[in-house]
């Protein structure tokens, strides 16, 4: 039994009233001798004992009125389980309220997460006054708006009404581990973890720990788990977009490739998908005529951009009842020129002798007297003149038959590579093995791989060997999945260097794994690629010329090399493109270093914006900003700047799109560890709470006991006053 005014107990003290009153009442009897009283005296004695019993009734009668009636004010209460204390503000509770993506489905009328918010006030209404409460936004973080139990609850119910949602995943279990870590601290006597959610299956793994994590505590620790909203039967998101040409140039047209699932139970037929850049309207439009229940479908759509810099593409879908992925966007960098320094190891007598001499043509496949107006720029240098160069003018720097570099220019390599530049090695008879072994495999660790011993004679070409003719995996080459593309095994090798690829676990975390992008027929290594700091190299195990294979004079040769290039180019602009909720890092101009940009989030008015400075870090002059909890495009400018000087988007995982939830089995798991409690505007969620913090009260039983108390008490009294 547990009271819930229990100072009101202090009432009991109430029926000394009754007894002071009844003794200063009592007649003093003053003795006479009197001669007659001796025949009275019988009588007498029986009629006091008859009146000394009746009073005693009404004294007992009013005691119990004033302590029926102290019960009742006190609010008795009866919890199943076993008895409580006295009740009181001795509490302490952590609401921890979902804010992930899957939180926007919405009803037609309120999303999922205007819901929780709801039942975040009705949970902090059923504390009672002077407990302790701590707010969280939960995702795959735990964000702790007041992260720690505090007692203003006027503070409290302003942050949840506040709560802005996320486009985050979902990862409850570690929310909960959290939470109960941060409860336990506390020293008061009841403690309580709310966790409003939408009971999205897919951010619930691991389920049998989080029922041992529950069981363990539950003696210390209430759990409640509080279902919003209901199931949504039918949804389609964008779960995919991607440039799949190899670049972005102006004024040419660009393919992208949209992914768009269907999460419903149903099938999707007809589905619009659009595309458009910036804040335009969408450029490009096409339907899918069916996508099954739980299958993706992709298209392909093309835009334009007249000018260069940094554009967003969006890609759309009709609007359903989850939002939060019926769009998603990338960020481009659109370039106006790439220049290109070849670097000739042998440039022959003759121009159609040197190394770079099919390379320069693949570069600008285009008559003459177009390539000045032509996108790609390149630049033929000897290797005695690459320690002049400027390497930072060029898109990329191709190592053709060179023998060796000087260490300077190998320090300046590095320094290109670490700030996005990017380096092709093609291999030659010139070509010293050893020192790109010791030198940029071991010592810099530029090189993806060894290079090992030569096989084949190039001097003869009868015997040649071939580039594999299927399982292209890498998205280099990717285009040749599709046959109607051609195929690079159509190439003949005469004589190629061995590659033995780096291992995986390199310490540096600047520098990445090596990744086959081709191998030969037998598995061999035919091309490979790691990146390294912001850059990338590509490595071939055979000569850019016709010395020791015929690659060079094959239609798949320009598509090569252009996606080469693009792999290239765009590998910087892979930190434009993040996961919600990752921490942008770009290499800005030098000369940006100390100026402050002002950062627009996706949807928000411009006075809404976050201020971040340009600083070097390593080195490199980054642009750092991690508050990217919302998918979709953000601007970065300086001053005033209409246009802005960099833009960066994000993507949601699509993992969110799955909207299904906990299943009646999964449910189970949480039986005797934690209370389910399905909350919706029709059943409050303070009234349930508040019975179960209080259980059931009874003290009206005691106050109608008290009142028929009282009736008798009038009633015997005045009977027995009239016999007197």
């Amino acid at each position: 039994m547990a009271f819930l005014n229990p100072l009101l107990l202090f009432g009991i003290i109430g029926i000394a009233s009754p007894i002071i009153i009844h003794l200063l009442a009592k007649k003093r009897i003053k003795r006479t001798v009197w001669a007659a009283m001796k025949f009275l005296k019988l009588v007498v004695e029986k009629n006091q004992r008859r009146l000394t019993l009746e009073d005693l009734i009404l004294l007992l009668l009013r005691c119990a009125v004033l302590l029926f009636l102290a019960l009742a004010m006190a609010r008795p209460s009866f919890k199943q389980g076993g008895f409580g204390g006295f009740g009181g503000s001795n509490e302490s509770a952590i609401i921890a309220l979902d804010n992930s993506a899957s939180m926007s489905q919405s009803d037609g009328v309120s999303s999922k997460f205007d819901k929780a918010q709801k039942a975040a006030e009705e949970a902090l209404d059923a504390l009672p006054s002077g407990s302790s409460v701590a707010v969280w936004l939960v995702s795959d973080v735990v964000k702790g708006v007041i992260p720690e139990p505090t007692h203003d609850f006027a503070l409290a119910r302003k942050v949840i009404r506040e709560a802005q949602r996320s486009d985050r995943g979902t990862e409850m279990p570690a929310a909960l581990r959290q939470a109960v870590e941060v409860i336990q601290r506390q020293t008061t006597v009841v403690k309580q973890i709310f966790l409003i959610t939408d009971g999205q299956a897919a951010g619930w793994k691991q389920l049998a720990d989080t029922r041992a994590l529950l069981d363990s505590v539950k003696k210390d620790i209430q759990t409640r788990l509080v279902f919003v909203g209901e199931s949504e039967q039918h949804n389609l998101g964008v779960t995919g977009l991607r440039m799949s040409s190899a670049l972005a140039p102006v004024n040419q047209p660009v393919r992208f490739e949209v992914e768009v699932a269907n999460y419903g139970v149903e099938e999707a037929k007809n589905v619009q998908v659009s595309i458009g850049v910036d804040a335009e309207p969408p450029g490009d439009e096409a339907g899918i005529e069916s996508i099954p229940p739980g299958e993706s479908k992709r298209i392909s759509l093309f835009v334009q951009f007249r000018e260069p810099g940094f554009h967003s593409v969006t890609a759309h879908i009709p609007a359903d009842r989850n939002p939060a992925d019926d769009q998603r966007a990338v960020a481009v960098r659109v370039i106006g020129e790439i220049n290109v320094l070849l670097v000739d190891g042998d440039p022959g007598i003759e121009p159609r002798e040197s190394e770079v001499f099919y390379l320069r043509n693949a570069l600008v496949p285009v008559p003459p007297e177009q390539r000045e107006k032509y996108y790609i720029k390149t630049k033929t240098v000897s290797p005695t003149d690459l320690a002049t160069a400027k390497l930072s003018d060029y898109e990329a720097v191709v190592l053709a038959n060179v023998p060796d570099v000087p260490d300077g220019v190998l320090a300046g390599l590095e320094k290109y590579l670490r700030t996005g530049g990017g380096l092709i090695v093609f291999p030659g008879g010139k070509t010293s093995t050893s020192f790109y072994n010791e030198k940029l495999f071991t010592e810099r660790g530029f090189l993806p791989a060894s290079f090992g011993a030569a096989r084949g004679n190039a001097e003869q070409q009868e015997q040649f060997f071939h580039l594999q003719a299927k399982s292209y995996e890498h998205p280099i080459v990717a285009i040749w999945k599709d046959p109607a593309a051609g195929s690079p095994a159509t190439a003949n090798f005469y004589r190629a260097f061995a590659l033995d690829p780096a291992k995986s676990d390199v310490p540096r975390a600047d520098i990445g794994p090596p990744a086959l992008v081709l191998s030969y027929a037998d598995g061999q290594p035919a091309v490979m690629e790691r990146t390294f700091g912001y850059g990338r190299v590509i490595q071939f195990s055979s000569t850019a010329d016709s010395a020791w294979n015929d690659l060079c004079i094959r239609p798949i040769f320009v598509p090569l090399i252009h996606r080469i290039l693009g792999a290239i180019v765009t590998r910087q602009d892979e930190h434009l493109n993040l996961r919600v909720g990752s921490k942008l890092g770009y290499v800005m101009d030098p000369e940006l270093v100390g100026k402050d940009v002002t950062i627009t989030k996706p949807g928000a008015k411009k006075d809404a914006t976050a201020l971040r400075r340009i600083a070097l870090n390593a080195g490199l002059p980054l642009l750092q900003f991690d508050e990217t909890d919302m998918a979709g495009v953000y601007d970065a400018r300086t001053g005033d700047d209409a246009t802005p000087m960099l833009r960066f988007a994000t993507q949601a995982d699509p993992a969110e799109s799955r909207l299904e939830e906990l299943s009646p089995a999964d449910l189970k798991v949480f039986d005797g560890v934690a209370q389910l409690i399905r909350w919706s505007p029709e059943h409050g969620l303070r009234a349930v709470l508040q019975k179960e913090r209080t259980g059931s009260e009874f003290w009206l039983a005691f106050a109608i006991l008290a009142l028929a108390l009282a009736i008798a008490d009038t009633w015997f009294g005045n009977r027995w006053s009239q016999s007197k």
